[in-house]
This record gives C-alpha cells, structure tokens and sequence, in this order.
C-alpha cells in the first residue's frame, strides 16, 4: 500500500503542466486592436447583496430606515482660503459679520490722542511724579469718556434712523391698503349700476292679439 501511494504521488508529479501565453503577447494585431479601444468604466466595488445578508439589510431598512450618506462639502461651502494670493489680514470677514482688524479713522483725534497717550507713556519710561501721573491717567479716562458718549451717540442715532424708516415703510403700506379699498369700492359701485342699467335697458315682452 505505501509502495502505491509513493507511486501514484510520483506519477502525480511528472504530469506535464500546460503553461497558456496570452494572446496579446503573441499576436500584435491583437494587441493594437486593444489600445485602439475607448476606456471602459470600472465595476462598481461593492457587491450585490445575497442570501441572509440581503434579508438583514432589508430588515434594518424597514426598522430604521436607510442610512443616510454623509454630505460631501465644497470648498466654498468649507472656507478653504484660495491658495497663491496675498491675504489683506483687515479684510478678513468672521461669521459675525465682522473683521479681523479694526483700524482707527484718520480724522478721529480723539482716539488717536488717547492711544498716543496711553502707548508711549507706558513704552517710554518717564521718572514722573505721582501727581503728574495721576493728571495723565485722568486725561486718558477723559479721553475714554468721550469716545464712549460718541459710540452712544452714534448707535442713538441709528437707532432713530431705523424706526424712522420703519413708520414710513408702515405709512406707505397704510395707504396703499387704503388706496387698494377705495378702488374695489368703486369697482364694486361701478359693476352695480352697470347691472341695474342693463336690468332697465331689456326690452318687455309685448303680446299682440290679431
């Protein structure tokens, strides 16, 4: 029985193998035919669903429904700064509406006269007295006081302008609404005796006996 065995695996072996060229290899008219042809599209990498894996799919939809894609966002959509441009760090817009930088007007000395002050006085170390500290300090909280009454003043001020604009938006809509009225009165009014004049204009009926 071993002596077979051995036999039979060595017979196994010596059983010549069949080794297959392709084609395109061996024939170049083939090979030509291929390059000229258009690119095909690609199967889809996800297979069909079968047996218990389709049943448990369908099961899971049924339930809960079918899982949502994740949305795929722009570059629009994602902020993504456009690459090779330089970038003005002032003009950069934040979701609030706004910027990254505020710059000072030139024409506002105010604020100007309180930053110089309050800058240079701290950079330039001056061997000053406690007294002509304090007037410095109070001139910069006299600085600040004014600017604040200004942005007061100034957001007073728009304020106004927007309810302003509100009663006339409000006023020209009243008397549109008014206007509208009138006309469907007189369109109603105009369409009543219209009616009653045709009403009277029909001729009677009139028998004649012979």
């Amino acid at each position: 029985m071993g002596k077979r065995r051995r036999n039979a695996v060595h017979d196994r072996k010596q059983v010549p193998t069949k080794n297959v060229t392709p084609e395109l290899k061996e024939n170049a008219e083939a090979r030509n035919v291929l390059i000229n042809q258009p690119e095909l599209t690609l199967k889809s990498s996800k297979k069909p669903l079968k047996g218990t894996k389709l049943k448990k799919f369908l099961m899971t939809t049924q339930l809960y429904g079918k899982k949502k894609q994740a949305k795929k966002y722009s570059e629009k959509e994602l902020d993504i700064p456009v690459l090779n441009e330089s970038i003005n760090p002032g003009a950069i817009k934040k979701k609030g509406k706004k910027k990254g930088k505020k710059f000072v007007a030139d024409g506002d000395s105010v604020l100007l006269t309180r930053l110089i002050k309050q800058i240079n006085d701290g950079k330039d170390e001056v061997n000053e007295s406690k007294l002509e500290k304090a007037r410095r300090l109070e001139d910069v909280r006299e600085l600040r006081r004014t600017e604040i009454e200004r942005k007061e003043s100034v957001k007073r001020q728009e304020l106004e302008n927007a309810k302003d604009e509100l009663k006339s938006s409000a006023s020209q809509a009243r008397s549109e609404r008014r206007r509208a009225s009138r006309l469907k009165k007189r369109l109603s009014k105009n369409v009543g005796a219209e009616s009653g004049s045709a009403k009277s204009k029909k001729p009677k009926k009139s028998v004649s006996f012979a």
